[in-house]
């Protein structure tokens, strides 16, 4: 027999599983929807939708597949002391320091920026006081540093943690397409113009000499972590979703176009009102609401991700820094679902176009 104490552990296990139960159907909203028209689809055109492969999600590599060498400032101690009148003294004791050595490439790349606007107005001053050796040795680091500075930015931002979280695969769906603007988008932008700045006239850093670094800085550090807080790997999951359920949607409909008509003569049968009525209810209103949701996000992330990238691999091929080859095939990966997914799209309502006209009936009558 029973003690209540069992019954009431009992009835909140069942309250726990159907919480889940439904937090599950909410996570998955999108996918519940497809199923609801591939099921729907099954049932009036009478065929199954065939087997498909998994479509893999395209997760960033992982830093360890990732990794860039760079060159050190060839700068030693007793060339340190010598620069005691130059401000980039200060900066390369920092860089130096504990603090510096184990920062990230974002704060690594602050100290590089720093040293590049700061080298010339040291360059002069070592050169007055009569140390042109030293001098020549800090124009060759600066020179090395330019040259890197591409690799340098990458690391920072493409490659980096918050671009990484960027692109995360949620956990689900619940909260995406968005109510509201990406709150990325506009921490992109900023970046994109700071980047072109970077590697747009490196002579022109010289004048951020005098500005205060450590509020640049700060600066630099929010916006990387507003860019962290974008759904970019949202509107992946989204697409991935999206394109599995137009391939099983569009075989169904395939298979019914190339077996037995739906409609013998042009003219509408209830089947045919019924496939009719799916499309409107089910895959405009409700799927195409979505994705048109999903496309303009999309278009709004890569339109500025693109070119952040374009200018970036273009800088880093000029000056003959290698590229991480697993960094192009995620890139490629990652643009071929977006495109896969358009034409899955286009393919779908073309097909349905087809199945609707052999029956006398257009999408929008």
């Amino acid at each position: 027999m029973k003690r209540p104490h069992d019954y009431i552990i009992q009835f909140f296990l069942a309250l726990l599983f159907s919480a889940i139960i439904c937090a599950c159907a909410d996570n998955n909203q999108l996918s519940s929807q497809w199923q609801d028209y591939q099921s729907r689809l099954e049932r009036v055109l009478q065929r199954q939708a065939a087997p498909h492969n998994n479509i893999v999600f395209p997760h960033l590599p992982k830093p360890r597949e990732l990794g860039l060498e760079f060159s050190g400032s060839g700068i030693d101690i007793l060339d340190f002391l010598r620069m005691r009148r130059c401000a980039l003294r200060d900066t390369i004791a920092q860089r130096n320091s504990i603090l510096g050595r184990h920062g990230d490439a974002a704060a690594r790349l602050m100290f590089d920026l720093r040293f590049i606007s700061q080298a010339p107005a040291c360059h002069a001053i070592l050169m007055k006081d009569g140390l042109s050796a030293l001098a020549g040795q800090l124009a060759m680091a600066t020179q090395i540093k330019q040259r890197e500075l591409p690799a340098r930015i990458f690391a920072a931002s493409l490659i980096g943690p918050e671009f990484r979280q960027f692109w995360q695969m949620p956990v689900d769906l619940t909260a995406y397409p968005l109510a509201g603007k990406d709150p990325s988008l506009a921490a992109l932008a900023r970046w994109q113009q700071w980047q072109s700045h970077w590697l747009g006239n490196t002579e022109s850093m010289a004048d951020w000499s005098s500005i205060a670094w450590q509020q640049f800085s700060d600066e630099v550090f929010n916006t990387l972590g507003a860019i962290r807080l974008g759904a970019g790997g949202s509107m992946l999951a989204a697409q991935r979703e999206n394109l599995t359920g137009l391939t099983m949607a569009t075989s169904i409909i395939k298979q019914r176009i190339e077996g037995r008509p739906l409609c013998l003569k042009p003219q509408p049968t209830s089947a045919a009102k019924h496939f009719q009525g799916t499309l409107t209810k089910v895959f405009i209103t409700k799927l195409q609401s979505q994705a048109s949701r999903i496309t303009q996000h999309q278009f709004e992330v890569m339109a500025i991700t693109e070119q952040i990238e374009q200018q970036l691999l273009s800088a880093m091929d000029e000056n003959h820094l290698a590229i991480p080859s697993a960094y192009l095939h995620w890139q490629k990966q990652r643009n071929q679902l977006l495109t896969a997914t358009t034409e899955a799209q286009r393919h779908h309502v073309a097909l349905a176009g087809t199945l609707l006209k052999q029956c006398g009936l257009q999408p929008g009558n």
